[in-house]
């Protein structure tokens, strides 16, 4: 693989992609280097301005926080669910303010946060929603 450079791009990155997008039932995959690029990616491609909030789960590794951040946006953490470790969506709908774009659940422990509800805020809202699934690769979420 060294020889072809196969460690960025190339053959082996492109089927590895192929097959992810076929387990996931999704028609494309993209690598990244790890999490915290793909989540600073999204990010960007939202257009993330300067004060815009981002209501994130209070219980994650830095990264999460820190690509709010890193993009130009506003932090607000937002409480955790006793039972799942995940955010709470009760604390999430207290914690939005005019200046609030987005959401960003953390799935936790093979844990996805409450999807349904999230997305209900976040439709009557008009907030858009990045899931970090680092910790939940192929867990299900309501079947």
């Amino acid at each position: 693989m060294i020889a072809e450079s196969a460690y960025i791009r190339g053959r082996h990155v492109d089927a590895f992609e192929q097959a992810w997008a076929k387990t996931l039932g999704v028609k494309r995959c993209v690598s990244c280097a790890n999490a915290t690029d793909a989540i600073y990616i999204a990010l960007r491609a939202l257009g993330l301005q300067p004060g815009d909030e981002v209501i994130t789960s209070a219980h994650s590794w830095i990264s999460t926080s820190e690509t709010i951040t890193q993009a130009g946006g506003r932090v607000v953490f937002s409480d955790t669910d006793a039972e799942t470790f995940t955010i709470d969506p009760a604390d999430i709908e207290r914690k939005i303010t005019p200046a609030t774009v987005g959401i960003i659940p953390v799935h936790l422990y093979g844990q996805p946060a409450d999807m349904g509800a999230i997305m209900a805020i976040a439709k009557k809202r008009n907030l858009w929603v990045i899931e970090d699934c680092a910790q939940t690769h192929l867990a299900s979420y309501d079947g």
